[in-house]
């Protein structure tokens, strides 16, 4: 049971990326490169917005009823974030689809293309 260390950074699995679509490889084995690329895919990721789900009582909200990742139906509460294509998804199933596919798995629009204009500028 020594196995554990106290230091938090080492208790997490070692993340696996994917630094080209249909690859998959141990952050240690990554190129720095790859590296940077996954950082910034990572940035990008955090500046899409996010909010928690609430049905309200818009009719037009009606229609998005479930995350098409994992196909269980948004309950209110859920952490949810939004793409630039308007799709919403749970979070937590959102951000790891992004870190393999930076496309939306509903309607496939890049989701990079939209955000990068909107950042570049910085």
């Amino acid at each position: 049971m020594g196995h554990f260390k106290t230091d938090k950074e080492h208790t997490q699995p070692v993340p696996v990326y994917h630094p080209n679509p249909g690859e998959s490889r141990l952050a240690s084995q990554l190129t720095e490169e790859e590296q940077i690329r996954i950082a910034q895919r990572i940035g990008l990721i955090q500046h899409l917005p996010r909010g928690i789900f609430d049905p309200g009582s818009d009719p037009s909200d009606k229609k998005v009823k479930e995350c098409v990742i994992c196909m269980l139906d948004f309950e209110y509460g859920d952490p949810i974030r939004f793409l630039p294509c308007l799709h919403i998804y749970h979070m937590d199933c959102i951000d790891p689809w992004l870190m393999r596919s930076f496309t939306c798995p509903s309607c496939m629009e890049p989701v990079d293309a939209a955000l990068l204009s909107t950042y570049e500028t910085i």
